[in-house]
């Protein structure tokens, strides 16, 4: 039951608030800071106990519309502080312009609107371009062969357009970048 409950992302993070509670109570006992802190709160319901000049609607419409400026710092505080800042600067999703699909490695740039284009494909071994052969003995069936005229490897054959091919590269580009596993390639 534990680690379904440590598993479980609410239920562990009431755990583990639990614990720091009890840590600072812990570390507030020895360091003596309960003495200050009953202080704190006893000097602070006087406070709210006095009379003031300012009326006391007034004050509250001020903590009211102070409470969107806290909030948007608890947001700031929590984003920075989950991780979710941790990208590399300046590596946004237009930075992702290679990965490897099919055994070969591609390159591209976006358009305007963020289709990928001018896509070239690679030597995943020695990085030299290749392009596609047709290898077809058929006018009318499209087969296709990759081979690199470096390292003299042999890359890939489909039995497809190249066009077609190209449209699924774009697909699964596209695809990565919804999902947001671009950043799990390398961008340059």
């Amino acid at each position: 039951m534990l680690k379904k409950v440590w598993n479980d992302p609410v239920w562990s993070s009431v755990v583990a608030t639990a614990i720091v509670a009890v840590a600072v109570g812990i570390g507030s006992y020895f360091l003596n800071w309960w003495p200050a802190i009953g202080h704190g709160l006893v000097t602070t319901w006087a406070l709210l106990g006095e009379t003031t000049l300012v009326p006391r609607w007034l004050l509250l419409l001020l903590m009211l519309s102070s409470l969107p400026a806290l909030l948007l710092v608890v947001v700031g505080l929590w984003y920075w502080f989950s991780g979710r800042n941790n990208k590399i600067p300046g590596r946004t999703w237009k930075s992702y312009t290679t990965d490897d699909f099919f055994g070969l490695r591609w390159r591209w740039s976006y358009a305007t609107g963020g289709h990928p284009l001018d896509l070239t494909s690679f030597c995943p071994h020695c990085d030299f371009q290749v392009y596609a052969e047709n290898i077809s003995s058929f006018r009318i069936v499209d087969h296709i062969d990759f081979r690199c005229e470096s390292c003299g490897r042999r890359l890939g054959e489909f039995e497809e357009s190249y066009g077609s091919l190209e449209n699924k590269v774009i697909r699964f580009i596209q695809q990565k970048l919804r999902n947001n596993t671009w950043m799990d390639r390398g961008a340059t």
